[in-house]
């Protein structure tokens, strides 16, 4: 390839629908040569069809008809076809090593189809396999403390017609003997840190990495997926997780902020921010520094109707937008849809304010996510930076929110104008945080 672009990366996301192979340059040179998007091409993903090759093959060709033959030093790539990353969790109680497990599942990425807390039952062994999870993430027990229904649990999953990956990310103290068991019974099991080691600790981040090295494991062998490895030379990461990433390097660089990105069946929402101290002193539980939260009923096309269900009956759009729309009365239709999804998903992450009453009188907790540190919201995905006025759709969801703890009403405003979030979450495993900070800075306008 003599005659071709030497670039430093081609990234791939891999949508259930589309496809899109973006190029860069200027990473590896950082900071004597600014970082890059310099195109990308479109297709349709392939996955359905069998092969998902010919849609990163086409969206390669669209690329190289603009700029020419492209020798990459890597190619990586990001997935949320074949059905994303579909996990369960499983812990010991609900609001505890359970709500570990989920939060370290939805933060790497995963659709969370099925959680328990206690002891596995017949029916949870049955939801289980009719879910036909890629991983299962068992949790239970702090560092010391109960072993039995972690241990217990175990033995049950043993029991599944399906064989998931196991991750267990419980009680240290029997990790060697639950891995037997799962082991002995045909399991693949990953072992990491236990997800809430202490009460009101939690310690989800080595569970993250395993899932993403387990998840690269699965999807080359998914249905569809197989080509994936002629294409891609580096890490394979859930998009939703890669976002996750690059929000987290953002964060590191420029202070607490909100990612927000609404999609056509669901709308996620990542966070990275400890807090304010005033709500901190008030909190009820734990939250993890970077956060993520998945609407599974908040879309603009496989979730119309309900959305449209938030809405005032006279101005629920009817017909309801396809899933690209092109005329300007589906382009309003979606547009609405958008800004209503933004709106919920955005107050549904934001943790609330809530008065008790005692016997010393009333008195104040804050429950779930405070948002009120986050002087940054940045839209990011086809609805926010396609449609029109996605600043005025994340400016709806913000600030006046009485006792939802929720960015305040003057934090700044942006969105991901090149759509390269997903692919800087997957940049970040070759090349320097400020490279990829630096991109993710001129897509939303601006290097402060």
């Amino acid at each position: 390839m003599s005659d071709a672009l030497r670039i430093d990366a081609l990234v791939a996301e891999i949508g259930s629908t589309t496809t899109v192979v973006s190029a860069f340059a200027g990473l590896s040179a950082f900071p004597d040569t600014a970082p890059r998007l310099l195109g990308q091409g479109f297709a349709a993903t392939s996955v359905d069809a069998g092969d998902v090759g010919v849609g990163l093959a086409a969206a390669r060709a669209m690329l190289e008809e603009r700029l020419g033959p492209l020798d990459p030093g890597v190619t990586l790539a990001t997935s949320s076809a074949a059905g994303g990353l579909r996990m369960t969790v499983h812990g010991l109680t609900a609001k505890m090593t359970a709500m570990a497990a989920r939060e370290a599942a939805l933060g790497a990425g995963a659709v969370v189809r099925y959680q328990t807390a206690g002891r596995l039952r017949d029916g949870d062994l049955r939801e289980i396999d009719a879910v036909r999870p890629n991983l299962v993430l068992l949790a239970g027990g702090v560092e010391g403390g109960d072993a039995e229904v972690v241990l217990a649990n175990a033995e049950r999953l043993a029991e599944l017609a399906s064989r998931p990956v196991v991750v267990y990310a419980g009680n240290s103290a029997v990790a060697e003997e639950a891995r037997g068991l799962l082991e002995a019974a045909g399991f693949r099991v990953r072992v990491t840190r236990n997800v809430y080691p202490a009460v009101d600790e939690l310690d989800i981040v080595p569970a993250r990495h395993v899932i993403h090295d387990a998840f690269e494991e699965h999807i080359t062998h998914a249905p569809g997926m197989e080509r994936i490895g002629e294409f891609v030379s580096g890490a394979i990461l859930p998009t939703p997780g890669a976002v996750l990433i690059a929000a987290e390097l953002l964060a590191a660089a420029e202070g607490d902020l909100v990612v927000v990105d609404v999609g056509g069946a669901t709308t996620d929402v990542h966070s990275v921010t400890d807090g304010t101290a005033e709500i901190a002193a008030i909190s009820t539980e734990p939250q993890p520094h970077a956060k993520r939260t998945v609407e599974g009923d908040l879309g603009t096309f496989v979730s119309a109707e309900t959305v449209a269900e938030l809405l005032p009956p006279d101005d629920r759009p009817d017909p309801l937008p396809p899933a690209l729309p092109t005329t300007p009365t589906e382009v309003g239709a979606a547009a609405l849809l958008a800004r209503t999804a933004t709106v919920a998903a955005v107050h549904r992450h934001a943790g609330t304010l809530t008065h008790l009453y005692t016997p010393t009188g009333r008195k104040t907790v804050a429950r779930g996510r405070d948002l009120t540190a986050c002087r940054l919201v940045i839209g990011t995905g086809g609805a926010l930076t396609r449609l029109p006025d996605g600043a005025g759709m994340l400016r709806a969801a913000i600030g006046e929110g009485g006792e939802r703890l929720l960015p305040p009403a003057d934090a700044r405003i942006a969105l991901d104008a090149d759509y390269v979030f997903a692919c800087c979450g997957a940049l970040a495993s070759r090349f320097s945080p400020e490279a990829v900070v630096a991109l993710m800075r001129a897509s939303i306008g601006g290097d402060r």
